[in-house]
């Protein structure tokens, strides 16, 4: 009995684990392609204002 309880105890855990690191992942995600647009737009700031005080 005890170790159908520990089993139980074990795959409760696996589950909860495994919706909490999805979420994690899913976070980390959006952040990286926020960081990525947000790079883009000041690249192109950067490239454009290089460009018009270039000469």
């Amino acid at each position: 009995m005890t170790a159908i309880a520990v089993f139980a105890a074990l795959i409760i855990a696996n589950i909860a684990y495994s919706i909490y690191d999805t979420r994690r992942i899913e976070d980390a995600r959006q952040m990286d392609d926020f960081i990525r647009v947000e790079y883009k737009k000041t690249y192109a700031v950067r490239t454009k204002n290089a460009a018009e005080s270039w000469y």
